[in-house]
This record gives structure tokens, sequence and C-alpha cells, in this order.
């Protein structure tokens, strides 16, 4: 098998992020009794964007949105498995493009190494088809959307992307890995057939 350079999303992926920031918009009053399922929670909760934003920076000044949280049960354990089978995890996330992106840029680094996530580079980008991977998994329909034209991606299922059809879900990233290191189960989800052309796993 050869060695496998992996993409990981973090938030919704490793660790519970949507749920985190839903508790922060119940602490500001502003979710109505809603339990949101998409991800533009606000127009659910009937709030105004900025009441959302403003929750949002609440928590992430507190560090309870990045910083004080942890990562779901298992899922340092199953990075680890990938980087003991001689794979390359490069945890690719989305955060730090808004109001106080430095600083949250800053509690992810301080996070991963909370948490000794392993890993072999940390990317902040809000376009992850940049990333030239054989693997990756994501939360997010858009990007799922995006990924998938280009490499192997698994979704994680989430209550924020039920309905989108996509074959390759997991539960999980123990789930994930599993497959992964399984090899055959990634290959079934191929769809490009140029796709590790003339390489073994």
């Amino acid at each position: 098998m050869k060695a496998l350079n992996i993409g990981v999303d973090m938030d919704d992926c490793i660790l519970g992020w949507y749920g985190r920031a839903h508790e922060a918009s119940e602490r500001a009053g502003i979710t109505n009794g809603v339990q949101p399922k998409s991800w533009a929670p606000h127009k659910e909760y009937g709030c105004k964007d900025q009441d959302w934003f403003d929750a949002l920076e609440v928590a992430t000044l507190d560090g309870s949105l990045y910083l004080y949280i942890e990562p779901f049960p298992g899922a340092v354990e199953a990075l680890q498995r990938l980087v003991d089978a001689g794979h390359q995890v490069h945890i690719v996330t989305a955060r730090g493009f808004f109001a106080h992106g430095d600083l949250i840029r800053a509690q992810t680094v301080e996070w991963l190494a909370r948490y000794n996530v392993p890993h072999h580079s940390l990317t902040f980008t809000k376009d992850k088809t940049i990333m030239r991977l054989d693997a990756f998994v994501d939360d997010a329909i858009h990007n799922v959307e995006a990924l998938r034209e280009h490499m192997p991606t698994a979704m994680v299922n989430q209550p924020h992307n039920e309905g989108f059809e996509h074959a390759w879900r997991v539960n999980s990233i123990t789930e994930f890995v599993d497959e992964v290191l399984g090899v055959r189960a990634v290959r079934n989800h191929l769809s490009r057939s140029q796709w590790f052309v003339g390489e073994t796993w």
C-alpha cells in the first residue's frame, strides 16, 4: 500500500463546532427554540445575520467556540492510526476568514497542540480543491460537492447535510480511517479512472 496524503476537515469532523455555535446562540437568546439543520442557522432562528455573528464573536473571544472544546471520541486516535500506517494527515479548514481571523487561526494551532492531533500540515483556505490529495473527509455540502470532482471524498454524517446525495458517507472520522486503511472501500468510491492509475495502494 503506497503512502497516502489524506485531507481532513476540522469542524464537525474532528470536533463538534456546529453544536457549540448553537449553544452560543442559545446563550445570546436568538434561537427561538429552534434546533437548526442547515449551514444558515440564523435563517432558521429567524434572527438577524448580525445577531448570529455577534453570538459567535462572543464565543470566539471567550474561547468556547474554537479553543475549549474536546475532540470527538476516538478522532485523535483514528488519525494516529493513519500516521502509524505510514500515511500523511493534512488538516484543511475554512476557519479564520471572518472577524478575529488571526485569533481563530492562533486558537486552532493551540487546539491541535493541546489535544496532540497528529498532522503533517495545516492549511486555512475556503477553496479546499487547491489541495492535491489522495482522499478527503468533510461534512459541509458545498465542500463535498467541489472536492468530489477532484478526489475521493467522504462525508461525515451530520444533521446539516441530511438529504444530500453522496455515495461515500461515514458516521465518524474513525469509520473513515477504517475504510481508508481497508483500501478496497476507498476504491469502491472512485469515480474517475485516472485516480491512482499505475499505482498500487
